[in-house]
């Protein structure tokens, strides 16, 4: 393969495939997989190179390079090691050791980046957006901590681009200029604006689906949420969940805003409700998007059948689904409900990870086929060791995703997957397929938040605890 074919396959897959998803799914596995270890390989030396917290764990297990697939697992992470800071340096304010610790996370230089007068985490990520190429992204903190992942804004551009592609072509025909460059009316059921991972979609909703058009964004919110709201909502949730909530320690300028983050979830189903009676009649017969979990999704469309409102929207709108139900029980006929009510012509469901970036988007057999620019593996859930790439094997997911360059992209995941790396999939699609039924460790095993074992993410972790001594002096 040629040196410019494999630069533009980890740099630019949409060029590399001429913006075609049947390129992308088509292409013979033998073929894809040489392209992934060369990349692979090139992607890692060069993040030895540049990312701090890689090249000391490469150089303490003695690994120069990487070729085969199954080289570089040593060097995963697990997603855990995007909260491995001491929550007490958001505590405290001391954002200047939180900036050392994010700046071993990405090959991006963040030395210079000021946080003088910072004093919360809305104001160090602005920062951070306004002095340097990242767009910072943060989680919802289920376990009691966010996790922080310097994401360039760039590659999230990148990323939307290749959703437009995904969400609006038809697999088995080549891309028309409709589908290329869709104009429909985006229906955003939450804040039109915020650090949280999909938050952060927005912005970029708003310009890569609305053809520029402000008035076809259609958001719950128009204001931001706070990302210090939702750290001081997922300690609470933490301390709560351990009967230590009268013991929870909050900053006085955090516990004033306590009482707005309580009456914002109060008022927001009444809210919501309202949100959707409202634009459903308003652009009933129209050509529509709208992206949310399978519950919300759910009981939209619930309510909206039972006032009588059936097939809403245009049939070749776009209705993307997924996350998990997360706990919740739904009927089995929970997609056909949502079906019905949108009055689409299909549910488009996908998998995806915060750390990672990539989405796999799920085919007509309701199976994720894993994007060709990202390695899927199976790891023991125990172990962590690679399992077989033959056979029907499950095991715990973790990716390496060769198009991220802006913090490393080898990641273990909490999921417990399944894939069938010898069976072609009915659909017709040539990539590997993660099945339908995937699972959270930490649900299974009926833990709060799994251990994952593996190197790096001791390495991390080591790290933050050398920034706390740092910051005790």
């Amino acid at each position: 393969m040629s040196e410019k074919n494999v630069e533009t396959f980890m740099n630019d897959p949409m060029a590399y495939f001429d913006q075609s998803i049947t390129k992308m799914h088509t292409i013979p596995r033998v073929d894809l997989e040489g392209l992934q270890r060369e990349a692979m390989s090139r992607r890692v030396s060069e993040h030895i190179d540049t990312i701090e917290i890689v090249g000391n764990l490469a150089k303490r297990l003695g690994v120069a390079e990487v070729k085969d697939f199954d080289d570089v697992v040593p060097l995963f992470f697990a997603h855990t090691a995007f909260k491995s800071y001491p929550s007490s340096l958001i505590d405290h304010g001391r954002f200047d050791l939180m900036t050392k610790w994010l700046d071993k996370q990405t090959p991006v230089d963040l030395s210079r980046v000021d946080t003088d007068g910072c004093d919360s985490l809305d104001d160090w990520i602005g920062r951070l957006d306004e002095q340097t190429p990242l767009e910072v992204i943060t989680s919802s903190g289920t376990t009691g901590t966010v996790s922080i992942i310097p994401k360039a804004r760039r590659g999230a551009v990148y990323n939307m681009k290749l959703w437009r592609m995904f969400i609006f072509q038809t697999f088995g025909k080549e891309p028309t200029h409709e589908e290329l460059y869709p104009e429909v009316d985006v229906i955003w059921p939450n804040f039109a604006r915020g650090k949280l991972g999909h938050l952060r979609l927005a912005e970029m909703l708003r310009r890569e689906f609305t053809g520029g058009d402000e008035s076809r964004f259609h958001a719950l919110y128009d204001q931001e949420i706070s990302t210090d709201l939702m750290f001081l909502a997922s300690k609470m949730r933490a301390a709560a969940s351990r009967g230590e909530l009268d013991r929870l320690e909050i900053p006085p300028k955090l516990l004033a805003r306590k009482d707005e983050f309580i009456a914002l979830e109060k008022n927001r189903p009444k809210e919501m409700a309202r949100f959707f009676e409202r634009i459903s009649e308003q652009l009933a017969g129209k050509r529509i998007f709208i992206t949310g979990a399978y519950a919300m999704m759910y009981d939209m469309a619930k309510a909206g059948l039972d006032r009588g409102m059936r097939k809403v929207f245009a049939p070749d709108s776009a209705v993307l689904t997924g996350g998990g139900l997360k706990g919740v029980v739904l009927p089995e006929n929970y997609l056909e409900v949502i079906q019905e009510f949108m009055g689409v012509d299909e549910i488009q469901e996908g998998y995806g990870m915060s750390e990672i970036g990539a989405f796999h988007w799920a085919c007509s057999e309701h199976e994720y086929h894993v994007q060709p620019w990202v390695i899927p593996y199976l790891l023991d859930p125990d172990t962590s060791e690679p399992l077989p790439r033959r056979g029907r094997q499950t095991g715990r997911a973790a990716f390496y995703d060769v198009l991220n360059d802006s913090h490393w992209g080898g990641i273990i995941s909490g999921d417990e997957i399944t894939i069938d790396w010898d069976t072609p999939c009915p659909c017709g699609l040539a990539s590997v397929a993660i099945e339908r039924d995937i699972m959270r460790y930490s649900e299974k095993r009926n833990v709060e938040d799994d251990r994952i074992t593996c190197n790096a993410t001791q390495e991390v972790h080591d790290e933050a605890v050398n920034f706390m001594r740092e910051f005790e002096g």
